[in-house]
């Protein structure tokens, strides 16, 4: 599932966003190595932030994989709490191939009893 949110406002996406950043959110989800990961994640694009994450519901809340917005840059792994969004962790993925990516997401969350 994708969603968007553009001034404020979260819709369903019924539209193909075709920015590179959600291309690669597509391929990375793809190759989510385990089911209920791959059932669970929402593709989130921000118009408004101009930034492209993918977002799972955990047992701590939603936790969000923000995508870097050029390459060189870090992914971010971002805990949204009621006290505000949270960083719980970082790293480079220029060189990684999308499969290295989703291994690392799943690993992540599975390491922390998040999913």
């Amino acid at each position: 599932m994708e969603i968007v949110i553009s001034g404020g406002k979260v819709t369903p996406s019924t539209d193909e966003i075709t920015t590179p950043q959600a291309a690669k959110a597509r391929r990375i989800a793809n190759f989510l190595p385990r089911p209920e990961l791959l059932r669970d994640a929402v593709i989130e694009h921000n118009q408004d932030d101009n930034t492209t994450s993918i977002r799972f519901e955990t047992t701590a809340g939603p936790i969000r994989i923000l995508l870097p917005v050029a390459e060189g840059f870090e992914f971010h792994i971002i805990h949204d709490s009621e006290t505000g969004p949270r960083i719980l962790g970082t790293f480079r993925g220029a060189s990684l191939s999308v499969r290295a990516i989703a291994f690392r997401i799943s690993e992540f969350l599975r390491t922390r009893g998040l999913k």
